[in-house]
């Protein structure tokens, strides 16, 4: 096999992000017949179909939708060099790298990175949102500056700094009758419409074990990904949900009503540290986190202990 040329590369980049040939070549300001002729080049070159082709359609088949997972780590360590280089060549950190969970980059994470700013304010961010296993697995792979997820206790070879701990809440609907209560116990939530976390969610699993453990079994279910998604559902009409406290931030709370969850579930999270990258820039970005989200715990917490 012959050594893979980039501009291949990027044409098939350029096509699975578009869906079409045309509208990869004016990404790249290269003809379609020339973005057509790169791709077929690439597909001999690996010896694989990577688009079905009717008419002036096309369809990835399931080998491109694989292979497009590794293109993009590609291209993302082709910008690390460049953002490397570029430090290299100012004499300065300059960027920081933040993988973090998706419940905490729409409400502390924009707040910390503007504290940060306040202190060193030439520092540019990226920010990539994902759950814990991926944050871990890149962290370990040093592909960010410093990450920000739920490390398990059996996990003794990772650098990591615990973050504040928090209880899990209770979201409802308003029209929902146990929204007159003042708490939610698991019990509670047994024949209930519930909305669930991901399968991927530490958080999920430990809900899941407090029910197992009650024998409760919840009504019909929607499950979301994130959970900074759970509040829309809830809003909707169309479950209970119980999640981490941080999903509460920025919501329109007037159809949603936010109770204590009283199974002893904790949201502990810690700033996790690359091995290559444990910056001064870095520490001090996880010491800010820290702060902020001693402040937003409390903050939350009067939402409904008032």
């Amino acid at each position: 096999m012959r050594a893979l040329n980039h501009r291949q590369v990027s044409a098939f980049r350029a096509v699975m992000l578009s869906g079409s040939m045309t509208a990869a070549g004016r990404i790249l300001h290269i003809s379609q017949p020339a973005v057509t002729r790169l791709i077929r080049d690439l597909e001999e070159d690996l010896g694989l179909t990577l688009f079905n082709r009717k008419w002036a359609s096309i369809q990835p088949t399931p080998n491109a939708v694989a292979l497009f997972r590794e293109v993009e780590k590609y291209f993302d360590a082709m910008e690390r060099i460049r953002d490397s280089a570029h430090q290299l060549r100012e004499k300065q950190e300059g960027r920081l790298r933040i993988a973090a969970m998706s419940t905490l980059s729409s409400g502390a994470l924009p707040e910390a990175i503007r504290r940060f700013r306040a202190i060193q304010p030439g520092t540019g961010f990226f920010i990539h949102s994902d759950n814990s296993v991926y944050i871990l697995n890149a962290m370990q792979r040093d592909e960010f500056s410093i990450g920000f997820g739920r490390v398990p206790a059996e996990r003794t070879d990772i650098n990591h700094t615990a973050m504040p701990t928090s209880s899990v809440v209770c979201l409802l609907p308003k029209t929902n009758p146990l929204a007159n209560k003042t708490s939610i116990s698991v019990e509670d939530l047994d024949g209930q419409p519930f909305i669930s976390l991901g399968i991927s969610s530490l958080l999920r699993m430990q809900i899941e074990d407090a029910m197992d453990e009650a024998g409760v079994r919840p009504g019909s279910t929607v499950q979301t990904l994130y959970s900074n998604t759970v509040s829309s559902y809830v809003a909707a009409g169309l479950g209970i949900a119980v999640t981490d406290i941080f999903s509460v931030m920025g919501t329109n709370l007037t159809n949603i009503a936010v109770r204590p969850f009283t199974a002893n579930i904790k949201f502990q999270f810690s700033a996790i540290f690359s091995s290559l990258e444990h910056t001064e820039n870095s520490k001090l970005f996880a010491q800010i986190f820290n702060e902020i989200v001693a402040e937003q715990i409390i903050n939350i917490e009067k939402t409904y202990t008032n």
